[in-house]
Formats: structure tokens, C-alpha cells, sequence
């Protein structure tokens, strides 16, 4: 067949090249046009996959890199057209063809990635000559391969095969089994008396809900997380309870729509599937390559919450009880008790306030007023071009320089064809090596309001507004050559970052009073109302942190099961994971395991911290946008030029603190969710003995990748130098290192910081020298048995090449226990020396590049300068290569 698949006649279904926006053509979505695109799509970069490999020529990045990424844009987009309809409009008849349709395009991308000549190929792109941008792209197109299984044996790869391949029809499967328990556990009421407290329009649309089943009454859609939004409003308890336990039940009642089958199946296969890769479980793979660097650091940043947090709680609880007189709070009651109180102590009734939020003057004198007056873009309706159902608009950006800039489209409707929640989503992702402009959508799920009724928001749904349309702006500012690293292609951990930042327009000075008017007089929002709501959003926040938090660790722990654990008793393993973890049984999680759509059918699996840790940057920059005086162009434009148009064409954290001059610390976070601030340690306190340092891939001088920012301080480059042991400002882990040192004849010259280094690039950055410089220290298990390995900074450790080197049948990570262990010191301290026993040690011979090498003295915040001999002496290590001839970089 044609290598260009605009001569694919089924394609000017999808997408019309020749099209302002390259837009599909919804209407003409069936079955059959689905599978007939998907196939050729795959179809084409099987035979450009083909075409890579047998060219006879020296492979270059553009050939064989930039042809490769060429070849996959045909299977994304139409994931992207599938996704969209699958998520916003999934008629019956097409959700047979979107499963197959995930399948194929699963199967394709496995058996690429997989394709062991083309990965060989793709490795011995010369690197050499390549600008920044280039290099990274052909470093994460490697990273991709090697993270699906590509330096696996042929067994191994066939078993990844058929694991990939499970997991998508599972994940379909859960998918529709949710989709199906959702629909039927929808609240069905007789009377309107039971709908006591909603307003008149919830109550409408109640009853058109109901009308548009055929049934009598009312109907209460269920939304996708556990705390329905009326459970605010509801007057009865007897009601309260039951849409709570609607709300709870769903994949768990037994029937077409129980999910607890997918999970135990999932969780088990996806263990093995990193077992395969080399990690002890999923979730240290899923959040090795994240902005956190490992699941401990993700687990330290939830863990740090949860005291705080329930303090709050209690606090919220203590005053609702008071002020009511209630000895009992029931756990459908406490959403109620807790907007009850908001409406006595703060005068804020949602419904009222509501009247204030009417959609479309948010959308244009909110959301898009405040996208102009920060980065002066604007926005036009186009009318001529329609979406996946009739609610869609479609609005043409346009920047300030009068280009276009993107398409929106914009859904906010409930449907029965929809799932719950709200989401952005990127149609078409623009690039510089396509030309497409990017397409990007918006999906809420507002009640539909009855014929010349006006779409109100409450408070939560204009935050949730302002969260997502921080999405959008993230995609439509996309400024990359390559589609698979450009706009949301970001970290899961920092994805949420803008649109979290986006959430401070809302209520802002400079915003609020073009939006906040009136629906039925016209009148702006009061001084005094306004005030009162911004103190309230702090009251219930110890509630929403809690339930937040109480799925965040769900998602850790179903992803921290080891290869041969199934958990069938998905209930149980639920309820024990919330006890150990100090979790109230008031507050359930915001999703439950059996309705956890997010972890096990959207891509977050291992990834729903991400939220708390992308929200530690967006309070963080809120600040200081605040200081820049809120709506500054000026900051606006270079905030946008330095952080949101790169994508993942610049590593994310660099680029924050390349132009913040610094990394966020937590207590904007904190301040932002009324949580108190954690008194600070004692600054002369040696290290403390714990394991609160993330484990990692291969970073640091120490084996630590970046830690979290929610423990990280604004650093003091300033030496604490000192050399005698047991002095009273070293750690015994530093007086141990400086006592092996003594014994070899050298004299210690141990570093101390004020805060730590735990990354070769932070540590590179303190002492002033290239990162090559930095020796990690990194340990291994072999067969259970510790192995250090002496490795420069500038590259990974190729783990099979080293395991045949030195003679063991593999090289995994070692776990904290291990490494504790083995060294006596925590990840991210690891020194070369110091150790209670003797290490069997191999140190990279890349190392003699550099005059003075720089390694952990013992704890986070220390080094220690040696050079390669003095290295070799310390360690008793043998020499050797870590990565293969041609595979560096």
C-alpha cells in the first residue's frame, strides 16, 4: 500500500488534510468507518516501520527517529477521534467497534515498540551533532522502547505481548461494565418531596432525566466520583443515604456491572508486566520516569497530608456538631452538615451563589477574559463547524498577533452517552514537523437546563471550569517540533500543574466582577458575598483533602502488589489499605477501587497523586503571579513561552527552575488549602533516620531522583565543609565515610548543604562541575545480594549489559530495605564507602573523564570530592563500561 495515508480513502472521513483544522467528520463515524481507519493507520506504520529497517543506508534522526514519529501520527490520531467519542458520545451501536478498535491500535503500537530491528536501528542514531530539542526527542524515543520491553528476550517480549493485550481488553471491559453500573444505579425518586433542598432547575432536570428513560418521577444521574454534588443540598436523609450508597455500590453488586474482576486481573498482570521490566511493582515503574522519580516520594508527599488533613477534619466536624448539636455524624450527612454550615457561618447558599455563575458570561467575561487580559489571546464562535453532538462549540483562538492560533471544542452537557466528570483532551496536537494548527477540547458535565432556562454553575463547577480551561491553554500554546512531546504530553505528576494554576482567575479581583453577575437583575456579585465565599472555600477542606488522599493511596497500594499477588477480595484489600493508613470511615475515598475510572481505564494508574503533587508547583506560581500583580502580560507572555508552550521538548522541572530561579517548597500549598504549616526541623539536626528519601531510577549522587517538591526548601549553595570525625556537625554516616577516607590516606573534605541534592543534575549544580562528574552510587540486587555500581551522571546504567559483565543472571533495583540494609544510609545518601560490610563494587570506567569526581558523603545533603584512583581505592572496585558501545545518551 501508499506510505502516505492522505491517499487513504476512509481517512478524509477522519480528517481532511486540506482542512483549516484537519478536523474528523463525526457525522460520518460508524463501525465500519472506525475499524476500516484504525486498520489503515496501522496498516501505514507497519509498512513505514518496514521501510525504517530494511533502508541500507547509516541510520540518522531524521530517517529513521523523526520517520518513525512521522509513522505513528496515522494510530494517534485516531485514538484521539476514538477517545473523543468514546468519552463524550458513545452510542450503543459503536461500543463494539471502539473496543476493537482499542485492541488493534494496542496490538500495532505493542508490536512496533516491541520490534527489536527497529529499536537497534533507532539506537544507533548518532547523537553527536543533534540540537537540544532533537537530542531529547531521540532520548525518549528510546526511553519509550526500552519502557515497553524492547531489551527483553524473545520469550519475554511474546509474554509482554499477550500482558499489553489483556490489559487493553480489560480496560475496556471496565470501562463499559462502569459505564453500565453508573446508568442503572441512577437515583430514582417518586416524589418531589424527596427532593427537598435542590432548586428548581436540578429538580427539572431531574425530571427530564427521568422523562428522556421512560419512567416516572425523577431521576438523580450519578457523576463519576463518590460524593455526588446533591448530597449538598438534600434535605432528606433518608435520600442522602440512598444516593450515597448508589453512588458507592457501582462495580461491586454482582452482574454486567461489577468491575471487581478487571481490578484483581489488572493489578496482578500489571505487577508482572513490571517484574518483566525490571521493577519490583507497578507503580515504580509507572512513576520512575514522572516528575517524582519513584513511588516513595509519591507516597511521602500523601502520607505528609494525611495528619493535617484530618485535623481539619476533625475541626469541621467538631464545629458542625457544635453549632447543630449533633452527637452523630453519619457519612451521608457530612457533605450536607458541612455546605449547611457554609450557609449559616458564611451566608453562602450554592444555589444562590449559583445564580451569579451563568455559563456563557463565565466562559466569556471569566474564563476567556482572563486567557486575553494574561496572554492576549482571543476567542471567536464558529458556527460553520460542528463536534460529536449538537451541545458541542466549536471557538476559533486567536493570538496577538491576530494568527490563529487553535480550535476549542467545548462540551458541557450531561448525557446518558457521556462519562462523568470533566476532562480536556487533545484532538489534534499541533507540531512543527505536521503544521497542524492544535485542536483542543473541553468536556463538562453540567445539568442541561430546561428549553430558555440559563446553565448555572456552583462553585465547584466554576472551579472545575478554570481547572479544565488550564488544559486548554496548556494544549493551544504547544510549541514543539515533535506531536508525542508537545502541549499535556507532559508528566501525569505535572500535567495538572496549569490547570490547577488556572483555578486563581476564578475568584480574582482583576476577573470576578466581569462574571459575576446576576442571571435574573444584572447585578455584580456583593463585596461582602464575595469575601464570605473565598473564606469559605477553606472551610472543608480537611473533608476534600481526605477523600483526595484516601484514593491517591488506594491507587499507590493496588499498584505496589509484587508479580504473583492476586487480590480477588477487592473489598477487603480496599478497607485495609484505609485503616492502616489512619483514613476516617466519615469520609469515604473520592473514588472507590470498583469505580476508580481514573486508575483503571484513563491512564493514571500509579498516577492520581499527581494532583496534590502538580498542586504543590500551581500554589506555588499562584504566589507568585500575585506578586508579578495578577494579570501582567509581561508575565503572562514569558510564563507561557518558558513553561507551557515547550511541552515535553524541555524536561519540566529544569524549565521551572531555569526561570523561577528555584524549586516550589510546600507552604503555598498548605496556605491554599487552610491546612496547617508543618513546624520546620531544627536546621542544625543531622539527617534524620528514616527512609523518607524517594527511591529511583538512576539519579543523583546519592541513587535518588527528584524529591518531592512538597519536602523541598529553597537551597543554600553555602559549604558546611568539615573533615574530623565525630564532629558535632556531622552525621554519623559522614564520620564513617571520613573514617574509610582517613584509613586510604585522604583527607575528607566532606560538603554539607541546607538542603538536599538527591539528582546528579542538583548535585552537579551545587558544586559547580558538568554532571558526568557526579559518581552515583547506585545499588543493585542480584539474586537478593547488594552490588554497588560507581556510575557518572551523565548516563543510565544499561542493567543487562552489566549483569552478563560481571557475571550474574540479572541487575535489578534494590529496594529501600535493601539499600538500608547494605549501606547503613538511605537513598539518595548512598556513599562509595562507609558501609557496615564490604560491597562488592564496579565502578564506571567513564569516570576517568573528569579530574575530580563528586559523591554522596552518607546523607542527602553531603559530597564528597575523590579522584577516579582515589574512587578505586575507597571501593576495591573493578572497572567497567555500564552501557553498551553505541547505546550512551
Amino acid at each position: 500500500m501508499s506510505s502516505d495515508p492522505n491517499s487513504i480513502d476512509v481517512w478524509d472521513v477522519f480528517l481532511d488534510p486540506q482542512g483549516e483544522f484537519s478536523l474528523p467528520d463525526f457525522s460520518a463515524v460508524t463501525p465500519a468507518s472506525l475499524i476500516a481507519a484504525a486498520r489503515s493507520a496501522t496498516d501505514f506504520a507497519r509498512a513505514e516501520v518496514e521501510d525504517i529497517i530494511n533502508d541500507e543506508n547509516e541510520p540518522t534522526f531524521v530517517s529513521t527517529t523523526v520517520r518513525f514519529e512521522s509513522a505513528s501520527i496515522p494510530m494517534t490520531r485516531i485514538s484521539s477521534v476514538v477517545s473523543a467519542v468514546e468519552s463524550n458520545h458513545l452510542r450503543p451501536e459503536l461500543t463494539d467497534a471502539v473496543a476493537e478498535v482499542w485492541a488493534r491500535l494496542s496490538a500495532s503500537r505493542t508490536a512496533i515498540l516491541l520490534n527489536v530491528d527497529l529499536f537497534h536501528r533507532i539506537e544507533q542514531v548518532p547523537v553527536t551533532d543533534l540540537n537540544p530539542e532533537d537530542k531529547r526527542q531521540q532520548e525518549l524515543t528510546i526511553e519509550m522502547f526500552v519502557r515497553a520491553g524492547a531489551r527483553l528476550g524473545e520469550d519475554e517480549r511474546d509474554q509482554m505481548t499477550t500482558i499489553v493485550a489483556e490489559l487493553t481488553n480489560l480496560e475496556s471491559s471496565f470501562s463499559r461494565a462502569l459505564a453500565e453500573d453508573t446508568r442503572e444505579l441512577a437515583v430514582h425518586l417518586g416524589e418531589a418531596g424527596e427532593l427537598a433542598g435542590l432548586s428548581e432547575d436540578h429538580v427539572a432536570a431531574a425530571a427530564q432525566r427521568a422523562s428522556e428513560r421512560g419512567v416516572d418521577g425523577y431521576l438523580l444521574p450519578l457523576n463519576n466520583f463518590t460524593q455526588q454534588l446533591v448530597l449538598g443540598s438534600l434535605e432528606s436523609k433518608s435520600t442522602r443515604a440512598v444516593v450515597l450508597h448508589n453512588s458507592m455500590s457501582r462495580g461491586a453488586l454482582g452482574g454486567a456491572g461489577d468491575t471487581r474482576t478487571q481490578v484483581a486481573d489488572t493489578t496482578a498482570l500489571r505487577a508482572l508486566q513490571a517484574k518483566l521490566l525490571g521493577y519490583p511493582s507497578f507503580s515504580s515503574f509507572a512513576i520512575d520516569n514522572q516528575t517524582a522519580g519513584g513511588p516513595d516520594a509519591a507516597a511521602d508527599i500523601v502520607s505528609s497530608l494525611i495528619s493535617p488533613a484530618n485535623a481539619q477534619l476533625a475541626a469541621e466536624l467538631a464545629a458542625v456538631q457544635e453549632r447543630y448539636g449533633i452527637d452523630d455524624v453519619a457519612a451521608e450527612d457530612v457533605k450536607y452538615y458541612l455546605a449547611k454550615y457554609r450557609h449559616d457561618e458564611f451566608g453562602i447558599d450554592a444555589d444562590e451563589v449559583a445564580k451569579y455563575f451563568e455559563f456563557d458570561t463565565v466562559l466569556n467575561e471569566g474564563v476567556f477574559r482572563a486567557a486575553t487580559g494574561l496572554y492576549g489571546i482571543t476567542f471567536a464562535p464558529r458556527t460553520d463547524i460542528a463536534g460529536w453532538h449538537e451541545d458541542v462549540r466549536a471557538v476559533e483562538v486567536t493570538d496577538a498577533n491576530e494568527r490563529t492560533l487553535g480550535l476549542i471544542l467545548i462540551d458541557p452537557y450531561s448525557r446518558d452517552t457521556k462519562r462523568g466528570g470533566a476532562w480536556m483532551d487533545q484532538l489534534v496536537s499541533s507540531s512543527r514537523l505536521t503544521g497542524h494548527l492544535p485542536v483542543v477540547t473541553l468536556s463538562l458535565n453540567l445539568a442541561k437546563p430546561g428549553e430558555g432556562r440559563p446553565t448555572l454553575l456552583s462553585p465547584t463547577e466554576l472551579k472545575t471550569f478554570f481547572h479544565e480551561f488550564g488544559h486548554v491553554l496548556h494544549g493551544l500554546f504547544a510549541n514543539s517540533t515533535y506531536p508525542s512531546s508537545a502541549g499535556t504530553a507532559v508528566p501525569r505528576d505535572y500535567v495538572e500543574f496549569p490547570s490547577q494554576l488556572n483555578e486563581m482567575w476564578r475568584f480574582h479581583p482583576q476577573v470576578l466582577p466581569h462574571f459575576a453577575l446576576h442571571v435574573e437583575t444584572g447585578e455584580p456579585m456583593p463585596e461582602s458575598l464575595i469575601s464570605a465565599l473565598i473564606a469559605s472555600e477553606k472551610f472543608g477542606q480537611g473533608f476534600d483533602t481526605i477523600e483526595y488522599l484516601a484514593a491517591a493511596m488506594l491507587d499507590l497500594s493496588w499498584h505496589s502488589l509484587e508479580a504473583g499477588e492476586h487480590i480477588t477480595d477487592v473489598l477487603s484489600f480496599e478497607s485495609e489499605v484505609l485503616a492502616a493508613s489512619g483514613f476516617s470511615g466519615l469520609v469515604p475515598p473520592r473514588y472507590r477501587t470498583t469505580y476508580f475510572g481514573h486508575i483503571f481505564a484513563s491512564g493514571y494508574a500509579s498516577g492520581y497523586y499527581s494532583y496534590i503533587y502538580s498542586e504543590v508547583i500551581a500554589a506555588w506560581v499562584t504566589e507568585w503571579f500575585e506578586d508579578q500583580g495578577g494579570l501582567n502580560r509581561e508575565a503572562g507572555d514569558a510564563f507561557r513561552e518558558a513553561i507551557l508552550a515547550p511541552g515535553y521538548s524541555v524536561d519540566p522541572m529544569t524549565a521551572i527552575e531555569k526561570f523561577f530561579g528555584t524549586r516550589p517548597d510546600v507552604a503555598p500549598l498548605l496556605r491554599r488549602r487552610g491546612l496547617a504549616e508543618p513546624v520546620e526541623a531544627d536546621e542544625t539536626a543531622a539527617v534524620p533516620e528514616t527512609d523518607e528519601t524517594p527511591e529511583s531510577a538512576e539519579a543523583g549522587a546519592g541513587s535518588a531522583a527528584t524529591e518531592p517538591e512538597s519536602v523541598v526548601e529553597s537551597s543554600s549553595d553555602s559549604a558546611a565543609g568539615t573533615t574530623a570525625e565525630g564532629d558535632s556537625q556531622l552525621h554519623r554516616n559522614n564520620a564513617a565515610v571520613a573514617h574509610v577516607l582517613q584509613s586510604k590516606g585522604i583527607e575528607p573534605q566532606i560538603r554539607l548543604f541546607d538542603d538536599a541534592a538527591p539528582t546528579a543534575a542538583s548535585a552537579a549544580k551545587k558544586v559547580g562541575v558538568e554532571v558526568g562528574a557526579i559518581a552515583n552510587s547506585l545499588i543493585f540486587s542480584a539474586g537478593g545480594d547488594p552490588v554497588l555500581i560507581m556510575t557518572s551522571g551523565r548516563h543510565r546504567v544499561d542493567t543487562d549489559f552489566v549483569a552478563r559483565a560481571i557475571g550474574v543472571d540479572s541487575l535489578d533495583r534494590a529496594d529501600k530495605d535493601l539499600v538500608r540494609a547494605s549501606t547503613g544510609q538511605v537513598i539518595g545518601g548512598v556513599a562509595p564507602c562507609g558501609h557496615p560490610q564490604p560491597i562488592p563494587t564496579y565502578v564506571d570506567a567513564a569516570l576517568k573523564d573528569y579530574p575530580v569526581l563528586w559523591a554522596a558523603a552518607g546523607t542527602p545533603n553531603s559530597v564528597i570530592p575523590l579522584t577516579y584512583e582515589q574512587l578505586l581505592a575507597v571501593t576495591g572496585g573493578k572497572e567497567i563500561t555500564v552501557v553498551a558501545e553505541g547505546s550512551e545518551g
